[in-house]
């Protein structure tokens, strides 16, 4: 069996080769995108061929198009693949002609002319491939391949690459033998796996095979989709089912609150609705735009799901968009009243296909326009709708700097909602990496605290301000830092971040992954130059903050390189931090230091009296036998053993008392 064009594009990328197998050297504007590729860096590679493609590199052109087609940076979009596609084509591309061809004949239904021509035109260029089905069918090219049977492929991300493939293709041949631990449970960097591919196709026997090799069933992406989720907006009757016999949670929501009811409603198949209702799903959840299942059957126009959604109870949102655009007088009014407050043409820009949206702006539509709610046009597109929504707006003129009434750019919309396609291609059309002056936080730094590495890596590319920061001071470095992903804090270092820039605490990189225990982010910092001893304002050194926090592991390779003396604005020593935290292992390596045993600090405690407040029996042992005085009082004069009776501590009294 050939393999899919989305495997001979992706393998050939990474290995170097072209369609038909041949190793070739790449041309080289495309060098450093293919080297993002590599190291799977899809977003900068997609941020690169945005410019590449813009200045009419059509083999950039190809591979953009092929980013959209295959869901690289985000969910499959073909409508916005076609246009680069189309313009890759003109320019002499086969291998684009060709895939318009396919995905011509995978429209439902298949579009048999357009396939047929585009097919035409890839033969003219040069490529060859079969233009029919054997059961004489509408045109399904497949690309002739001499790329090694799945048996042969030894290496084990070319085989995760192959099983996610051969998911989304319902290649059972191919799963039969790639579906195997550990790979059925890995991930790509937007946390889809091969289950979720597979959903995603609506590929029921593929979904049963995977989840009986393991697939973790329930496994969400960044943006919190579950696969019952995928194949519910598929409207797969049968792969829904295979996920809800092995008990897939039908109530979970993604990050925005959709549900697989909400997809199935949108879907518009009421057999899947009616499934789902009665695996015990409900009609009540509304997402952040406050729609229920019930406003996307609606917008679906799918009347009959609708009907079943109001028997159980649902309701629409008061005023929404959705009612405004289903009233039947909305193509009949004057275009002054169509356009008057823009729910049309918001409605417009959250559908998945742009047509309504360009018909509207084609009869005049304000693209910088706005919903009642202050919601730029614009960001609608962003949340909810489509990236050639996105591309409709901006070639109609409209201004990436727009914010809502609240504040908040497209752009920031964008990363909070790990929308890492739409922030490629805002980025693409122009918009400033580092958001706008009205942000409530940068970008960047915002992508760092959601864990949205990809989105990250896109604004750098973009050249987005590596040292912007939020109210209180902290930057992306700091953030990632304390999440410990040493690849993604070695590029913002490369990038320029300041190694000892602090937060308005004064808190650095080093003191945050100090505190987290974070012993991989430490080492990377030491090597850049952090320093152990750089206290914060309230003179905590990350050495300090580690042996607050009991990371030992981090305490033992700071030790070495920071004042074990060094006191705290309270007075406090690296030992007292240590018995408050109550690691004995933290407490024996300052004790092999020499440390003094019986410092005091402001309030005149000890290590030892803090040890015996907290009752912790161990480490008033370890201190007792390194000699630590029993003797010592606080300024409220008491002794460690007065502390220990107070709450209750018996035998830590009794071993203060016989000391």
């Amino acid at each position: 069996m050939a393999w899919s064009r989305q495997a001979v594009l992706l393998l050939a990328v990474l290995l170097g080769t072209n369609a038909a197998g041949a190793v070739s050297r790449p041309a080289d504007p495309l060098e450093a995108v293919k080297a993002s590729i590599r190291t799977k860096d899809f977003a900068s590679a997609a941020v690169a061929l945005h410019g590449l493609a813009a200045q009419g590199n059509d083999a950039a052109q190809y591979l953009l198009g092929a980013f959209y087609l295959n869901g690289i940076t985000g969910p499959p979009d073909a409508a916005a693949a076609r246009p680069w596609l189309e313009q890759s084509a003109a320019h002499g591309n086969a291998r684009a002609a060709f895939s318009l061809a396919r995905l011509c004949a995978d429209l439902a239904p298949p579009d048999t002319a357009c396939s047929t021509r585009w097919l035409g035109r890839a033969r003219e260029l040069g490529f060859t491939a079969p233009a029919a089905s054997a059961a004489g069918g509408p045109a399904r090219p497949d690309l002739p391949s001499s790329l090694l049977p799945a048996a042969q492929l030894r290496d084990p991300a070319v085989r995760r690459e192959a099983l996610w493939l051969a998911a989304s293709d319902a290649d059972m041949t191919r799963l039969e033998i790639l579906a195997e631990q550990p790979l059925v449970a890995e991930r790509d960097d937007f946390g889809r796996g091969a289950l979720a591919r597979a959903a995603q196709a609506g590929a029921a026997p593929a979904v049963s095979l995977l989840i009986r090799r393991g697939a973790p069933v329930d496994a969400a992406d960044e943006n919190g989709t579950t696969p019952l989720m995928l194949a519910a907006r598929t409207g797969e009757l049968a792969a829904v089912q295979a996920l809800l016999a092995a008990h897939a949670n039908v109530t979970a929501a993604d990050h925005v609150g959709n549900t697989a009811l909400m997809q199935a409603a949108h879907s518009g198949r009421l057999d899947v609705v009616d499934r789902l209702l009665a695996a015990g799903a409900t009609v009540a959840p509304r997402n952040s735009q406050d729609w229920s299942a019930l406003d996307f059957a609606v917008d679906r126009g799918a009347a009959d799901v609708a009907a079943r959604l109001k028997d159980k109870g649902a309701t629409a949102a008061p005023h929404s968009a959705v009612q405004t655009y289903s009233m039947p007088t909305v193509v009949q009014r004057a275009p002054r009243d169509l356009y008057a407050g823009w729910p049309d043409l918001a409605v417009g820009a959250s559908r998945g296909t742009p047509d309504l949206l360009r018909a509207l702006l084609a009869r005049g539509a304000d693209p910088n326009g706005g919903t009642a709610g202050g919601l730029p046009i614009l960001t609608v597109a962003v949340l909810t709708g489509g990236v050639p929504a996105v591309d409709a707006l901006f070639a109609a003129g409209a201004r990436a700097t727009q914010t809502e009434r609240q504040g908040g750019s497209a752009l920031l919309h964008a990363v909070n909602a790990g929308r890492t396609e739409m922030v490629v291609s805002l980025l693409a059309h122009g918009a400033s990496a580092d958001g706008s002056v009205d942000d409530p936080q940068p970008p960047i730094v915002a992508a760092a605290k959601a864990g949205h590495a990809g989105i990250v890596k896109a604004l750098l590319a973009a050249h987005a301000r590596v040292e912007a920061r939020d109210a209180r001071g902290v930057s992306a470095l700091l953030v990632v830092a304390r999440n410990g992903d040493t690849d993604l804090l070695a590029r913002l270092l490369e990038a320029g971040a300041a190694v000892e820039g602090g937060d308005k605490a004064g808190r650095t990189a080093l003191w945050y992954a100090a505190r987290a225990g974070q012993i991989d982010a430490a080492r990377l910092l030491l090597q850049r130059g952090a320093s152990a001893d750089h206290a914060d304002a309230a003179g905590v050194t990350p050495f300090a903050a580690a042996c607050a926090a009991g990371a030992a592991a981090v305490a033992e390779i700071l030790v070495g390189k920071a004042r074990a003396d060094a006191r705290t604005a309270e007075g406090d020593t690296a030992l007292m931090l240590a018995a408050n935290a109550g690691d004995p292992r933290l407490v024996e390596a300052l004790l092999a230091r020499h440390v003094d045993k019986d410092a005091q600090n402001t309030f005149g405690d000890t290590a030892l009296i803090i040890a015996s407040r907290n009752g912790d029996a161990a480490v008033v042992r370890q201190l007792l036998r390194a000699g630590a005085s029993p003797r010592l009082r606080n300024h409220d004069q008491q002794t460690a053993e007065d502390v220990a009776r107070a709450r209750a501590f018996v035998v830590v009294a009794e071993l203060l008392k016989n000391s």
